[in-house]
């Protein structure tokens, strides 16, 4: 039997990275977001993590830190960010000025408190604010939305946003419940991108498979969805390592266990993703615009 990694070497060897990539850009950049039904589930070490993978095969990357009030991808790479997407308005940015240089390549954009704050934006100001977003879109491969944690309007409006959403789920019984209450959340409102699944935390391959199992089971008996089991991340004391140190493990230990897991998953979401979907056919400015400045709220 072919393993995992021996069938994603068979992926990579059988596409041409370069031209994927420049047609990717011609139908403009996956956004993909990255959630968590609970806190403390590693979610943003994956986050960043997962970019510089993507990065390293020679995709560009951008990141958006969406988690409101918290500054956690800052804090992950070390870095000092002064800027948020709310300066495009207030401060008469374009898009390129507020990001910052992260890590191997990656940019960081602070969006989280500046999205909530272009709520209180004039319709005169929205053509300028779409006009950088698209920007944005066109000018890289890859948007990643590190979301906050939970089922609050501030997590599944950034959710909605996206072309698909990858899942952190740890063995613990409320992090399961917790991830299929926010598959559950957004399906009820209207998510139709592909979901995704991580099992972090856990003490072996089994155990991952089992966890998806379970939630997936739950998924489809209750919710009529399919979803997608991405890979699995073992308990390891280097995550512990490189968030005291401010350096993301992948940089650190390169040829670690985790680093390794993170490589074949960021292969095999490249493997396994559609370049042209249904939710790509709106662009990601539109899809802000029409969640976070709703007429009404």
């Amino acid at each position: 039997m072919i393993d995992q990694a021996e069938k994603l070497r068979k992926i990579m060897q059988s596409r041409d990275i370069r031209n994927e990539r420049e047609s990717l850009i011609e139908n403009k950049a996956k956004v993909i977001a990255i959630s968590s039904g609970k806190g403390g589930v590693g979610k943003t070490n994956f986050a960043i993590n997962f970019s510089i993978s993507l990065r390293r095969l020679g995709y560009e990357v951008v990141v958006i830190d969406a988690d409101i009030g918290l500054s956690n991808i800052e804090i992950l790479a070390g870095l000092n960010v002064n800027n948020t997407i709310s300066d495009i308005i207030f401060s008469d940015k374009n898009i390129f000025e507020i990001m910052t240089d992260g890590p191997e390549g990656i940019k960081i954009i602070s969006g989280g408190s500046g999205l909530k704050e272009l709520k209180l934006l004039k319709d005169d100001n929205f053509p300028k604010l779409i006009q950088e977003i698209e920007k944005l879109q066109t000018a890289t491969d890859y948007i990643i939305i590190d979301t906050g944690a939970g089922i609050s309007n501030s997590v599944t409006d950034f959710i909605m946003t996206s072309n698909e959403l990858i899942v952190i789920c740890t063995p613990d019984p409320t992090s399961l419940m917790d991830s299929y209450t926010l598959i559950k959340s957004i399906i009820y409102s209207g998510f139709t991108g592909k979901i995704n699944v991580v099992c972090n935390l856990v003490n072996n391959r089994n155990e991952g498979k089992e966890i998806f199992s379970k939630l997936s089971n739950a998924a489809n008996n209750f919710l009529r969805v399919q979803i997608n089991y991405l890979g699995y991340i073992e308990k390891n004391d280097l995550v512990n390592f490189a968030v005291r140190n401010q350096i993301p493990f992948i940089i650190s230990h390169p040829n670690s266990p985790i680093s390794k897991r993170i490589n074949i998953m960021a292969m095999g979401f490249l493997g396994n993703e559609s370049l042209k979907t249904e939710s790509d056919k709106t662009s990601f400015a539109k899809r802000i615009l029409d969640v976070f400045f709703k007429r009404g709220d």
